[in-house]
C-alpha cells in the first residue's frame, strides 16, 4: 500500500499542471493557451521524434525522462516568465525547483532529482537536446498562434534566447526551418 499511496500523492500534487497556462502566451494576449502538461507533452514529442531520427546520439531513455519532469515544480510555482524568472529571481527559481523536483520524488528512484539537476546544468548532450527542444516547442507553438492570429506575439522572434539551441546542431536547424515558415530571420543567440 506503501508504494500506492506514494503514486497516488505523486499524482495529486502534479494534477494542477493541466491547468496552469503557460503565463508568456497569457501576458501576450493569447486566448485559452496551452497548459503546462501540454507544453511538456509536445516537448516530449519532439525529443521522441528526434531521438528515433538521431538514434546513435542520445540516450533515449534519459532524454524522454528530462522532458517529461523538466516543468514538474511548475504544479507548485506556477510559470514565471522566462524574462521575470532570469532577471529578478535567477538562482531563487533553480534552487525552488530543485528543491521541488527532490520532494516530489522522495521515495521513488533518486535518479529523477539527478536527472532534473543535470538538465539544469545542462550536463550532458541529452540535458542539450532538451533544453533546445524546450525552445523550439515554444516557437512550434508560436507558429500556431501566429496563424490563428492570436495575441501580440511580435517580440518573441526578436529575442535570440527563444532560439537558443545549446550546440545541437540538429535542433539550431530546426529553429532555422520555423524562421522560414513564419518568413521570419533567426536572431542572434548567445549560447549559455
Amino acid at each position: 500500500y506503501k508504494r500506492q499511496d506514494k503514486l497516488v500523492n505523486f499524482f495529486s500534487s502534479i494534477h494542477p499542471l493541466d491547468r496552469v497556462p503557460r503565463a508568456g502566451w497569457v501576458l501576450r494576449g493569447v486566448p485559452d493557451p496551452e497548459s503546462v502538461a501540454a507544453h511538456s507533452h509536445f516537448t516530449a514529442l519532439l525529443v521522441m521524434l528526434f531521438v528515433d531520427r538521431y538514434p546513435d546520439h542520445w540516450d533515449r531513455e534519459k532524454a524522454l525522462t528530462m522532458a517529461l519532469i523538466h516543468d514538474l515544480p511548475e504544479a507548485f510555482l506556477m510559470d514565471i516568465p522566462m524574462p521575470v524568472s532570469d532577471s529578478l529571481l535567477g538562482d531563487s527559481k533553480k534552487r525552488a525547483e530543485l528543491t521541488l523536483t527532490e520532494s516530489l520524488f522522495h521515495g521513488f528512484s533518486f535518479r529523477y532529482a539527478d536527472l532534473f539537476q543535470e538538465l539544469y546544468e545542462k550536463k550532458s548532450g541529452e540535458a542539450r537536446l532538451v533544453a533546445g527542444l524546450d525552445k523550439a516547442q515554444m516557437m512550434l507553438k508560436l507558429l500556431g498562434y501566429m496563424k490563428a492570429n492570436w495575441g501580440n506575439l511580435d517580440e518573441f522572434w526578436e529575442n535570440g534566447a527563444n532560439f537558443r539551441d545549446y550546440g545541437i546542431p540538429e535542433v539550431g536547424a530546426l529553429f532555422d526551418e520555423i524562421c522560414r515558415k513564419a518568413g521570419k530571420k533567426r536572431p542572434i543567440t548567445f549560447q549559455t
